[in-house]
Parts: structure tokens; C-alpha cells; sequence
């Protein structure tokens, strides 16, 4: 027998289910979490690091609860978020900002200029999504972060789809590089040719 617990990350909530390798689902909980708008910019869309936090610890121990296990039977732990999220890190997998949500559409300037320059280098990717990059996609929200934080611009080591994996993994690694080196060694690699 094998208890793991899945974690789902959406737009307003964080879901947890306890599930036994015989038995199924034991039990489940759900926990919600702010987005944080602006009035004055419709285009404005983020989320809180705290907010994910405290929301992960609601569900996961209603979960436990739910199921009438103890929470120390928990062998994994398996997250899936949203991927057109996009959280600024520092060294020690930090937030450095607010997270991006897949909804903020600050970045469509960003989003046209990557448009046009993929078109101008007849990237064959560009074409792959409709000939358009679009303001909700990962890059165009980082290069829209880049640009409108210059003061913290030296801190910023990588940025992740969800700051979930880097508390996860915060406890085994003292740093980003190091958590690339061990968990994707391909990624010096895809570095290199950028």
C-alpha cells in the first residue's frame, strides 16, 4: 500500500487528494487563494507566494483529514499548476514578485514583439500556434517582468511555472542551479544554446 497526496493548483483554488495505491481516493479538500486585480488596469492579473502557501497547507490537511489517515503515511507528493504562470526567482528560490497568472495580459506589447521577431527570422515555431505569441505565454510575461523591474534585475536567477516546485525542492537544494544541475541535467545544455 502506497498513500500519495496530488496537488492541483488552478486559478482561484488549490484542490488536494489523498489516494491509496488499493483503495483509490481516501479523501480530498479544496482551499481558495485571492487573485490580486487593479481597477485602473483590466490587464493587471497576480497572485501571492503567502496566499499559494497557506492555501496548500488548508487543503492538504483537510485532505488528511477527509481520508482519516495519518499525514506522515504520505510517501509523494505529485502538483500539477497552471503552465502560463510565471514566478521570478532569486538564488535560494525566492519569489521575487507577485506570480504572473495565466490571465494577466500586461505583457501583450511583449507579446507582439516576440510575434514580430519570430516572423522576421521565419521561426517555424511562430506558426506552430497560429502565427501569433500571446500575452498569457511565459516568455512574453518574463520579458514584461525584465523590463518593468530593472532594480531587481540582478536578483533574478530563473523563472519557474509555479513557486511549488521550488518549495518542494527548496529543502534538498541550497540553489536554483544546483536544483537544475540534479533534476535536469539537460538544462546547461538548452543555456548554452541561448
Amino acid at each position: 500500500m502506497s498513500v500519495v497526496a496530488g496537488i492541483d493548483f488552478g486559478t482561484l483554488s488549490v484542490r488536494a487528494s489523498i489516494f491509496d495505491s488499493q483503495r483509490g481516493r481516501l479523501g480530498s479538500g479544496i482551499a481558495p487563494y485571492p487573485p490580486h486585480r487593479k481597477r485602473e488596469d483590466p490587464d493587471y492579473a497576480t497572485q501571492s507566494h503567502s496566499d499559494h502557501m497557506r492555501a496548500l497547507l488548508e487543503a492538504v490537511m483537510l485532505a488528511i483529514a477527509s481520508a482519516g489517515i495519518d499525514g506522515r503515511t504520505v510517501a509523494a507528493i505529485a502538483p500539477d499548476t497552471t503552465g502560463s504562470s510565471v514566478v521570478p526567482v532569486g538564488e535560494k528560490l525566492e519569489p521575487l514578485d507577485d506570480y504572473y497568472l495565466w490571465c494577466d495580459h500586461r505583457a501583450w506589447r511583449e507579446a507582439e514583439l516576440i510575434t514580430r521577431t519570430a516572423e522576421e527570422m521565419d521561426v517555424e515555431a511562430i506558426r506552430w500556434c497560429g502565427g501569433r505569441y500571446s500575452s498569457e505565454w511565459g516568455f512574453s510575461k518574463l520579458l514584461h517582468w525584465l523590463r518593468n523591474h530593472p532594480e531587481k534585475r540582478e536578483k533574478l536567477v530563473t523563472a519557474l511555472g509555479s513557486a511549488i516546485f521550488a518549495f518542494l525542492a527548496a529543502g534538498a537544494f541550497k540553489t536554483i542551479l544546483e536544483a537544475q544541475d540534479n533534476l535536469c541535467p539537460q538544462y546547461q545544455t538548452l543555456i548554452h544554446l541561448c
